[in-house]
């Protein structure tokens, strides 16, 4: 009597990384790279621009530029570890405050 021992699954193949583009490398990111970054429309961080909520940015002429390390900075003042964290409740009461102001 033989004992089959029971098929394993088949292993998980992950796809290749793919590569980071170039442009998101550099020290400064326009517009349209931070908002592609962050999963945002550029719209959105000109609204940010306008109330002070976004990463600081550097307006030369009618450019507007981020520095990479503003970006990484923001990101970084907006983690949570939870949603009571004081960080994400903060942000959700200033929120909140705006949507009431006339």
């Amino acid at each position: 009597m033989t004992h089959d021992k029971p098929a394993s699954p088949p292993a998980l193949t992950l796809p290749p990384p793919r590569p980071v583009p170039a442009r998101f490398l550099r020290d400064y990111l326009r517009t349209t790279e931070v908002a592609e970054l962050l999963g945002l429309s550029p719209r959105t961080l000109e609204k940010y621009r306008c109330v002070g909520e976004g990463p600081a940015f550097l307006k030369l002429g009618q450019r507007v530029l981020y520095a990479r390390s503003d970006v990484e900075a923001w990101l970084q003042a907006h983690r949570c570890a939870h949603t009571s964290d004081d960080t994400y409740t903060s942000v959700v009461d200033a929120r909140r405050a705006r949507r009431r102001e006339p």
